[in-house]
């Protein structure tokens, strides 16, 4: 035990210690080889309370030397918490003038000695653009909103110009046309002008002149910097509803063979041609963080607010969510993948939708108002106006041009549901925008056309059966000279007599048989190719599955091809059997699929050999990869029968139609024609009661122009057909071809 005494000397021993310790702590920081600047306790204070933020003078806690803890002690509830904004990133940027801040004179000359006067007009004015800045960089127009202005100045000047023309040559054909200078009538042209412009009073000039300066100017204005950026934007945003999905097919895969995701955007950045607009919006994400120094999530962030996509915004809204929670990617991929292809499929139907509302408008454009305004002006001849230059009008200029335009929409509105195929060579490599410049690529490429126009040369077969449209620059010239032929042994007559005597056999030796002679040959062709092409998007989804299965099993990918060699039939099995080859030889999948897709040339086959090539690049476990391309395959193979069964029916309405024009034709001419042929012309001196009928109609003239008009109809209703069913005008030509020799057989035996 121990005695009071020990422990006083206990207690003194630990004060002395404490004594001690102290000392050396002060010894010690006094003999430190660096010390910081001696402060007093005021201004220790105020770097304290810099440092956290806190305003200066503001008294700190004594116990945890806070002032938040001092505050909280007085009841204090401190200044207002400031909410920070982020800029968005058209703003950070756009124009280098920060908005609500009136520049200076010095700044607005400098501006004006750097950009000059028109451009520094538009960029000190940032905010009243801002619209438009955001709609260019949406349209991908690679220039500032200033530049772009100044340039659509240039061209309202422009159309100012030609407006100003127009209304003074408008003014001056309106007087001198009419009845002010009908008494030039008899004049030449130049004095009837000089009569018109001197007839002209000076304010009507200066006011059509104004009138059209300002007309042509507003609609050089509006339609560039309104109509125009919106025109590409629409065009952009259709496009990437449709890529979309099959851009979240190809991520999915990617990240399931283990590739992270921004290697998985650097991929499909890179297949632009591929995946089109998609591809583009991607190569900002990846622009944005190689460039920029962002990372992913904020790079998705300003992707996100810049694209015009609906569609794509909600997907990197809920990625967005995905990446900041740590939640599992693959499995949101997947069913983004599923969601997004059936709202595809929904687009697809509304479109064929649209198409069987075309092919009804199709029957009441070209069809019932023809044949309307055709008896009209029948009618009227027979009562003796002259209607023929009417009648010839609308068959040779009328009809073509509205088949053209018609085509044209059909064309507008099928834009963005087509996929390219896409020609790559074995490694993939595309050549940069600097290739250029360098004197071997020049070299390279004029080696590269003299192989190809060698290949032309001694092998022409083979290019025109790879590429159908090339036949043209053969039968197009056999056709002239089937029609030069035809001249010259007789067989026609060139002139406008002949074709009014004989009709049909005129027409068919200087029109119809150049025209088969040229088409022909392209339409075989194509229907080749297509087929074949139609063959291997039909069978491929079925040799994915069965790899798939193989690979799952522990067959390697060599086997596997052997597998589906087997049973497969015809070109595709070709095909495989090279790809088995260089497989088994080159051990370099990637490389010897993307020499597939360059061989068998089909557009919707490109996409999926370009998933599996990367997705094999990344795992060696393919079974996971090749069922997801086998399920993009089967889904897109499912959209095209949907439309082939759908569109089956508006291609017979159009035919439908077209056979109907030429009923009623053929029935004006034999039934209505032919009698008022054999009315004898009565002599004017003959006196009549009733309507002037029957002579005064040129009969031979209007059996020419039925004929003729049904021949376009024939033509134009068979493309038109092939743009239906196929979105190919190519493929129309077996219709037009069928339908133009039905025309001339008809009219050959019954008129």
């Amino acid at each position: 035990m121990s005695g009071p005494g020990e422990r006083e000397r206990g207690t003194a021993t630990e004060s002395e210690g404490e004594t001690t310790t102290e000392r050396e702590s002060e010894t010690t920081a006094d003999d430190a080889p660096f010390r910081g600047a001696g402060v007093d306790p005021e201004t220790a204070e105020t770097v304290i309370a810099d440092a956290l933020e806190e305003p200066v003078g503001e008294p700190l806690d004594p116990a945890s030397g806070d002032a938040e803890a001092a505050r909280e002690r007085r009841g204090d509830p401190g200044p207002p918490e400031e909410v920070e904004r982020r800029p968005e990133p058209e703003t950070a940027l756009g124009s280098g003038l920060e908005a609500g801040h009136a520049a200076r004179e010095s700044e607005r000359e400098e501006l004006r000695e750097a950009y000059g006067y028109v451009r520094a007009f538009f960029k000190r004015r940032p905010d009243r653009y801002q619209r438009l800045a955001r709609r260019l960089k949406q349209a991908r127009i690679g220039v500032t909103y200033d530049e772009y202005l100044v340039t659509s100045t240039y061209v309202a000047a422009l159309c100012g110009v030609v407006g100003l023309l127009v209304g003074l040559c408008g003014v001056v054909a309106w007087t001198a046309f009419g009845a002010q200078s009908g008494a030039a009538a008899g004049s030449g042209l130049a004095a009837v002008l000089s009569g018109a412009l001197a007839a002209t009073a000076w304010p009507v000039l200066v006011g059509a002149a104004v009138a059209g300066a300002v007309l042509g100017a507003g609609c050089g204005w509006v339609g560039r910097n309104y109509y125009y950026p919106r025109r590409v934007v629409a065009a952009r945003r259709r496009e990437i509803a449709l890529t979309l999905p099959y851009a979240i097919t190809y991520t999915y895969a990617l990240t399931s063979g283990g590739m992270t995701f921004l290697a998985v955007c650097r991929r499909l950045a890179a297949a632009d041609a591929v995946y089109g607009e998609v591809a583009n919006e991607f190569d900002v994400v990846v622009r944005e963080v190689d460039l920029f120094g962002n990372d992913l999530p904020t790079a998705l962030g300003n992707a996100r607010t810049l694209t015009p996509s609906d569609p794509l915004q909600r997907f990197f809204d809920d990625l967005l969510s995905v990446l900041e929670s740590g939640g599992d990617l693959e499995a949101f991929l997947e069913g983004e993948s599923r969601e997004y292809l059936d709202e595809a499929m929904d687009e697809q139907t509304a479109f064929i939708e649209t198409l069987g509302t075309l092919s009804e408008v199709f029957v009441v454009a070209f069809v019932a108002a023809p044949l309307f305004l055709i008896v009209v002006m029948l009618v009227v001849s027979s009562l003796g106006a002259d209607t023929v230059g009417q009648v010839a009008l609308l068959v040779y200029l009328g009809f073509p041009l509205a088949m053209l335009g018609f085509l044209l929409l059909i064309d507008l509105l099928s834009a963005p549901y087509e996929q390219p195929a896409v020609a790559r060579s074995a490694d993939g490599a595309r050549p940069t925008p600097d290739a250029g410049d360098d004197d071997r690529y020049a070299d390279y490429e004029r080696s590269a056309r003299r192989q190809r126009l060698r290949e032309l040369v001694t092998r022409p077969a083979a290019i025109i059966r790879r590429r159908p449209g090339a036949s043209l620059a053969l039968t197009v010239p056999l056709g002239v000279g089937v029609a030069v032929l035809a001249v010259a042994l007789g067989v026609v007559t060139p002139s406008v007599e002949a074709v009014l005597a004989a009709p049909v056999r005129t027409t068919a030796g200087l029109a119809v048989a150049p025209l088969l002679v040229a088409t022909v040959p392209l339409a075989a062709l194509h229907e080749r190719e297509r087929r074949r092409s139609l063959t291997v998007t039909e069978r491929f989804p079925d040799v994915l599955g069965i790899l798939a299965s193989a690979n799952r099993m522990g067959i390697d990918v060599v086997d596997g091809f052997d597998l589906v060699v087997r049973w497969t039939s015809g070109t595709l099995a070709d095909e495989l059997r090279t790809v088995r080859n260089d497989v088994a030889w080159n051990h370099d999948l990637p490389s010897a699929l993307l020499s597939f897709a360059d061989r068998v040339r089909v557009p919707g086959l490109t996409r999926t050999v370009r998933l599996i090539a990367d997705g094999s690049r990344t795992t060696g476990d393919l079974h996971k990869l090749l069922e997801v391309a086998a399920t993009d395959t089967r889904a897109r193979a499912k959209v095209r029968r949907a439309r082939r069964r759908a569109v089956g029916t508006y291609v017979a309405i159009v035919v439908l139609g077209f056979l109907v024009y030429l009923l009623v034709v053929v029935l004006l001419s034999r039934s209505y024609l032919a009698p008022l042929a054999a009315v004898p012309e009565l002599p004017e001196s003959t006196v009549t009661t009733g309507l002037p009928l029957g002579g005064s109609v040129p009969v031979d003239v209007f059996e020419v122009l039925f004929f003729h008009s049904a021949l376009v109809q024939g033509f134009g209703s068979g493309l038109l057909a092939g743009k239906l069913a196929e979105n190919d005008v190519r493929s129309g030509l077996k219709y037009g071809i069928g339908l133009v020799l039905l025309t001339v057989a008809t009219f050959a035996l019954l008129v």
